[in-house]
């Protein structure tokens, strides 16, 4: 029986990963406003309060003194607001609210610098590090919800937010927490509670000096005390710090199914860590 014949052998075509799509700009304008958006991915944002100084004007009051308070912050803004105009124009209809930041230049009051946070507001979720003052998580949830309002928004407010657990490190600490969020954070998808090594559990007052505004991240601890949680990837320090939470202040914040209601949903507790890079 006659062999089958063969043709000549070919080698494999090496991969290749395209770095540019050159066809892209003959795409119609719809497709490229969905490519556009579907890459707008939620993000951790963090804010913290500038440092005390003698040169320091934060502490003054905005000549608008319905503004929000002057955070800080080295988490980058969206790389498509700077890409092209279409790109810009399509990211700022999900990154609605520009958040003014306070400058990190002394001799600069907070409302006469230019740097701004964009945030996506249902998308989002803000890490305020430290032990912020309650009115001032009040002017910024506000700030941000009566915004949206003059803008028509279908989102009300903010949807994800994280606070420093040492803000309610004491006896009332769950009391004051359930008695604020019923108005603060009645529209609130997910509310964290962000532990760390300060005491009362209160995260770090700001991000690490070696930190470039890459990624920061919220590590969720999962279980209750007693139970195997799930891991992700905290160290054996934070691991201590959470049993230390659960045995000490943060048995308040349970209830019979769980953690505490706050918003739509139980809150969750976690850490937070920086990482450099995009």
């Amino acid at each position: 029986m006659a062999a089958a014949a063969t043709g000549p052998a070919h080698p494999p075509t090496p991969s290749t990963s395209l770095t540019t799509f050159p066809l892209f700009l003959h795409l119609p304008p719809e497709i490229r406003l969905s490519i556009w958006t579907l890459s707008f991915h939620p993000r951790t944002l963090e804010l913290h309060y500038p440092r005390a100084h003698y040169a320091n004007p934060h502490n003054a009051s905005s000549p608008d003194s319905h503004g929000p308070p002057p955070f800080q912050s080295r988490s980058y803004n969206p790389a498509a607001l700077s890409t092209s105009l279409e790109s810009r124009n399509a990211a700022l209809m999900t990154y609605s609210i520009a958040l003014p930041l306070a400058s990190e230049m002394h001799h600069r009051p907070p409302w006469a610098q230019r740097r701004v946070l964009y945030i996506a507001p249902d998308m989002d979720t803000l890490v305020l590090l430290g032990d912020e003052p309650a009115i001032r998580v009040t002017r910024l949830v506000k700030w941000i919800r009566d915004h949206l309002a003059a803008q028509a928004s279908p989102i009300t407010g903010l949807r994800n937010i994280g606070l420093s657990a040492s803000q309610f490190a004491n006896s009332q600490g769950a009391m004051i927490l359930r008695f604020v969020g019923r108005d603060l954070f009645h529209d609130v998808e997910r509310l964290v509670l962000v532990i760390g090594p300060r005491p009362g559990c209160g995260t770090e007052v700001k991000p690490p000096e070696g930190w470039d505004g890459g990624r920061c991240l919220l590590r969720e601890f999962v279980g209750v005390e007693g139970e195997e949680g799930e891991e992700r990837g905290h160290g054996e320090e934070e691991k201590e710090q959470f049993r230390g939470f659960q045995r000490g202040v943060g048995r308040q914040f349970r209830e019979k199914g769980g953690w505490m209601v706050v918003g739509r949903n139980r809150m969750r507790i976690a850490s937070v860590g920086f990482e450099n890079g995009w």
